[in-house]
């Protein structure tokens, strides 16, 4: 499910009244409001009365009923002032890596750089399970089950928690040795979802109800009056939804 543009004219059902305030989402009881679930894949965002598009299912327009977001990521960020010292540590979560001139097979090595920049990136590559299994890290080390990592400029490492929620402040991130140190000693800043868009999730939609265009959340190629008044134009029954505007 996804907004999708404006592509014809027309509309579906248009009236004018002067007896709604524009702050309204419903301007009248009839047509009744009416709303049927459908599923929507993870990871997808909508504010509360967004208008969408039904692609999935060969649909028109619909409008989702509430808001259904995704939870911000805990973070962290680690800085390498130098390349490293061997035996040198970097825990997150409970998960060890071990800085080492020439890594092993076991998990959780990874090779001291010629820079900080060149251990860094052998440090995201080991928590990804990136390029370099053998040689720029333990070849036995597998992807960490609570993180990524990537680069927020050369010499550090940024840690995003893979789900949102309060469970990611509580990842842990320590480490030893003078030539790395995170910000914090967990991740920090996640917020709730406020559904789990981490998996796909059913929603509901409205499909028929009669609706003031000002109280709605548009695509941004609904940018004029007619468009929105247009927007439903075509939508297969049972879908009755109304725009109404005051004048």
């Amino acid at each position: 499910m996804t907004s999708i543009p404006f592509v014809q004219p027309g509309m579906a059902a248009r009236d004018v009244s002067d007896t709604f305030t524009s702050a309204e989402i419903f301007n009248s009881a009839i047509p009744h409001p009416v709303t049927e679930d459908f599923p929507v894949a993870a990871h997808v965002a909508l504010p509360a009365f967004s208008v969408v598009g039904l692609a999935a299912s060969g649909l028109s327009l619909a409008l989702a009923t509430f808001a259904y977001a995704s939870g911000r990521m805990a973070s962290g960020r680690l800085v390498f002032s130098g390349a490293g010292t061997a035996d040198d540590t970097i825990t997150i979560g409970t998960t060890v890596y071990t800085l080492k001139a020439a890594p092993t097979t076991v998990a959780g090595q990874v090779k001291i750089g010629a820079t900080a920049a060149e251990t860094a990136s052998n440090l995201i590559a080991a928590i990804n399970g990136g390029a370099g299994a053998g040689t720029a890290y333990g070849s036995q080390t597998v992807p960490h089950p609570d993180v990524a990592a990537q680069s927020d400029a050369a010499g550090i490492v940024g840690i995003v928690a893979k789900q949102a929620g309060s469970a990611g402040n509580a990842i842990a991130t320590t480490e030893t040795g003078s030539a790395t140190a995170f910000a914090n000693v967990t991740l920090v800043g996640t917020t709730a979802p406020v559904l789990d868009t981490n998996v796909a999730q059913r929603v509901a939609i409205y499909r028929a109800g009669n609706f003031n265009p000002d109280a709605l959340n548009w695509d941004a190629s609904f940018d004029t009056d007619a468009k929105r008044e247009a927007a439903f134009r075509g939508a297969p029954s049972p879908t009755n939804i109304l725009i109404r505007k005051r004048l």
